[in-house]
């Protein structure tokens, strides 16, 4: 069994590499733990001298080290590092840098973002970033459209697929997103003023349900890209010049429109939460304003440039272009479907964010909630509506708190 990092042995493994030479010289070095995360060992390995000069070490250990009970393989490790390098290839300025990868103790050595924030932080503090929509369309677009049967070969294609098969993660994913959220289940947390409001309109809902599991269906089966698969706001870090994507372990090869739709969700949980992060109301209808734009900006970056590198690289394989605007226009569809299931899960399942979590007013909590499930409600019912993302962006605007 591997043995878990300490910060002495993080310090030791730093120096036992041939980077450390070049990248501290013979500065003496500290180590210190990340905690944020649930799942992975993390830790800042820096110049005591120079703090801002540091590294990254990046553990998997066969369980969730929070959650030792909760087993976990190793192999995402490798996984993560694959795609990082393959979004790298498409978008290095988007993607952290790898600097070291050691399959056999699953460690490996990162770029440290510490001139950035997380995103989901920096949106509840109301924060506006010049460049997010600009640089998280084209990552969206140039890291789906690369890694599709739209520009790789048929053969190149099938045989890139099973080096990203991700079983126990997408299991994760299938239960927590896709299914539990949807029935009454241990395994949900929900604010007790909005429990009368989920046992009427999702749990007896079984038209809901079955919408969900189309999306769900997809899911385990439309292997269209190598996608992020977890692209959320805490997985995204910024600053005003720079927009950085981390934590691709959950990726595999399937449905574009869940990254898109996971991303804009999560914007569109900024925007209920602002009901209590944003205590003023021309302040908050200001910073709603800005997120719905983003939506739309992001949504129009990414058209642009998956079209134009369709029209310029894609193969051979699809002579048309009607099926091109079919293609979109039942992406932009399916960014709606997907997007409400990752709004409900982060409302109703287990898995919850900070946007929420860190309002302690509980039936503050619960109007903010169920302003974020009647746009999740509204996206998976009017999705057959969405023809442009500015219907989308209007279905969150026309939704109201529920409590």
């Amino acid at each position: 069994m591997t043995e878990p990092l300490t910060p002495k042995t993080a310090v030791t493994y730093v120096r036992s590499l041939p980077l450390a030479r070049d990248f501290f010289g013979d500065a003496p070095l500290a180590a210190e733990p990340i905690t944020e995360g649930n799942v992975n060992l993390i830790f800042r390995v820096y110049d005591q001298t120079q703090p801002t000069r540091s590294l990254l070490l990046k553990q998997a250990l066969p369980y969730a080290w929070r959650y030792p009970d909760f087993k976990m393989p190793v192999d995402r490790a490798r996984i993560e590092v694959g795609i990082l390098r393959i979004e790298g290839r498409y978008c290095p300025d988007q993607v952290p840098q790898v600097y070291h990868y050691d399959e056999t103790n699953h460690i490996m050595v990162i770029e440290d973002l510490n001139r950035h924030l997380v995103m989901r932080e920096a949106l509840m503090r109301q924060r506006r970033y010049p460049h997010v929509a600009q640089h998280m369309g084209i990552f969206m677009a140039r890291t789906l459209f690369y890694t599709s049967d739209l520009y790789l070969s048929s053969g190149e294609k099938k045989a890139l697929v099973p080096q990203f098969i991700n079983p126990v993660l997408c299991k994760v994913q299938e239960d927590l997103v896709f299914t539990q959220p949807y029935i009454p289940h241990p395994n949900n947390r929900v604010t007790p003023p909005l429990k009368p409001l989920v046992e009427e309109l999702v749990y007896a809902d079984d038209d809901l349900r079955a919408d969900i599991f189309h999306y769900k269906e997809r899911y385990m089966t439309h292997a269209q890209a190598l996608i992020h698969n977890d692209l959320h706001t805490g997985s995204i870090m910024l600053n005003q010049e720079e927009t950085k994507v981390i934590d691709p372990e959950f990726g595999f090869f399937g449905p574009m429109a869940h990254d898109i739709g996971t991303y804009f969700a999560n914007l569109a949980l900024s925007y209920a939460s602002q009901e209590a992060h944003a205590a003023e109301e021309s302040a908050r209808a200001s910073y709603r304003a800005w997120l719905l734009d983003q939506i739309q900006e992001t949504w129009h970056v990414f058209e642009r440039e998956f079209l134009a590198l369709w029209e310029r690289e894609g193969n051979e394989d699809w002579p048309s272009d009607r099926f091109k605007q079919r293609y979109l226009a039942q992406l932009l569809q399916d960014v709606a479907g997907f997007g409400a299931a990752e709004m409900m899960r982060r409302l109703i399942g287990m898995a919850h964010v900070h946007d929420f979590w860190t309002i302690e007013d509980e039936t503050l909590r619960a109007r903010a909630e169920s302003l974020g499930l009647d746009i999740a409600l509204r996206w998976i019912k009017h999705r057959q509506g969405v023809h442009r993302i500015e219907d989308l962006t209007q279905l969150a605007a026309d939704a109201r708190p529920l409590l």
